[in-house]
């Protein structure tokens, strides 16, 4: 019975992936296309994009919770949206924190590794969103993906970076970069943590998309209170992170067990 049962959550998260890449196609080849059209200046086509993706994650999220997978309601998990510009930071547990965040947030500006925009599948609907590319690890890079940021916060857009530059290991996180701090700081924005809980574990790093847990992942957010961009510093919003993870802070020794 519960081999039964497991096949059948494989085949749920099957069936919501697959979903997740038609949407996906559909957006960028389709719906967002013709939406672009609609209005004249850049800042505005962006947002209506923006808007668009973000109800298709919704209904994405609505329905892996629907099926038992993932518990998490876009609607109620952040009670305070940050009022932009700003510089959002948060950890990377998942493989679908970025759909949960834009589906609690609202329309906001994201950095996504270079790859994906040279994607026919997802890379248009980055493109008519006014996403970023990652810049990988060249000096050049870097400076360009920075360059963008800086203009989408200059534009009125609030930018989400992950600082770890990946998924957070299992139970902890990576070394915080610079880049978001540093963003912040040239911008004049505060950087806003939002910090993200998933048990029991799953869609982490190295567990494959149908490693799904025997009962749905609890997703939880929460919004720290902003820093400013004169103090932020990665140290400081990675201790506070690991604080609300139940995590020593950077330099303390690890809980014994």
């Amino acid at each position: 019975m519960r081999r039964a049962r497991d096949v059948l959550r494989v085949g749920l998260a099957g069936v919501a992936f697959v979903g997740f890449g038609v949407g996906a196609l559909l957006l960028s080849w389709l719906v967002l296309p013709v939406i672009s059209l609609l209005a004249r200046r850049l800042d505005r086509r962006r947002r209506r994009c923006q808007q668009v993706v973000r109800t298709a994650f919704g209904l994405f999220h609505d329905g892996m919770r629907l099926a038992g997978l993932v518990e998490f309601n876009h609607r109620t998990a952040l009670t305070v949206p940050p009022r932009g510009p700003a510089v959002l930071i948060a950890n990377h547990p998942t493989l679908i924190d970025v759909t949960a965040l834009v589906s609690a947030l609202g329309p906001i500006c994201y950095l996504a590794k270079r790859s994906l925009f040279h994607n026919p599948l997802i890379g248009p609907l980055l493109r008519l969103c006014g996403q970023i590319p990652s810049g990988g690890r060249t000096l050049a890079g870097n400076v360009g993906s920075l360059n963008e940021a800086l203009d989408r916060l200059q534009r009125g857009h609030s930018v989400l970076l992950f600082p770890e530059g990946t998924r957070s290991p299992a139970g902890g996180l990576h070394t915080f970069r610079r880049g978001a701090f540093e963003l912040a700081r040239r911008a004049g924005v505060p950087v806003i943590p939002i910090v993200i809980r998933a048990e029991p574990p799953g869609l982490y790093r190295g567990l494959a998309w149908y490693e799904i847990p025997s009962r749905p992942i609890v997703i939880d957010m929460e919004i720290l209170d902003p820093i400013s961009a004169t103090v932020a510093t990665p140290t400081l919003a990675s201790d506070l992170i690991r604080r609300r993870l139940g995590l020593p802070a950077n330099g303390e020794p690890a809980a014994r067990r």
